[in-house]
This record gives C-alpha cells, sequence and structure tokens, in this order.
C-alpha cells in the first residue's frame, strides 16, 4: 500500500473518531468510547453532536437556577427562559 492510501485511511476513520471523542469530552460523556465508535461509524459523530449534556460542564455548558435546563456556557441567558446569569 502506497503513502496515499495510509492518508485516505487515517483520513476516514481519524477524523470521524477524533470529532466523536471531542465531542463528547466537551459533552461529559466518555471520549474513548465515543471515539471508537465514531471511527468505523461516523454517524454517532451526529448522535454526539445532537446530545445534550445531563450536568453542567465547566466551560462548556452550565445548569439554569431557575428551570434547571442545560445550556451553553457562552450564553448570558437561559436560551429556555431567558433568566439572566451572573458571572
Amino acid at each position: 500500500m502506497g503513502l496515499t492510501e495510509y492518508i485516505f485511511i487515517a483520513a476516514f476513520f481519524g477524523l470521524p473518531g477524533v470529532l466523536g471523542a471531542w465531542l463528547a469530552h466537551s459533552r461529559g460523556r466518555n471520549p474513548l468510547v465515543w471515539g471508537l465508535l465514531s471511527a468505523p461509524f461516523p454517524f454517532f459523530v451526529f448522535i454526539i453532536w445532537f446530545q445534550k449534556p445531563d450536568q453542567e460542564i465547566p466551560g462548556h455548558f452550565r445548569k439554569c437556577p431557575s428551570c434547571g435546563a442545560v445550556y451553553p456556557w457562552k450564553l448570558d441567558a437561559c436560551k429556555y427562559c431567558g433568566a439572566e446569569v451572573h458571572r
């Protein structure tokens, strides 16, 4: 096998695996399991992309003190109930 075949295999399996592991880590899930699932089956990347975390993840997601929903850390107000968050 030539170099181009190895590059194709690494891109075809490696990129979804790394992306799945990174997304799982940012959502409080096990990055090893999701990375291994995403490498041969890239549709798992979409599953973890749309999956909302269960708890607060510092730097990524926070829990609203008013309604209890989990929303992205970068927002200043809860996107579900509109409650302001004091940083």
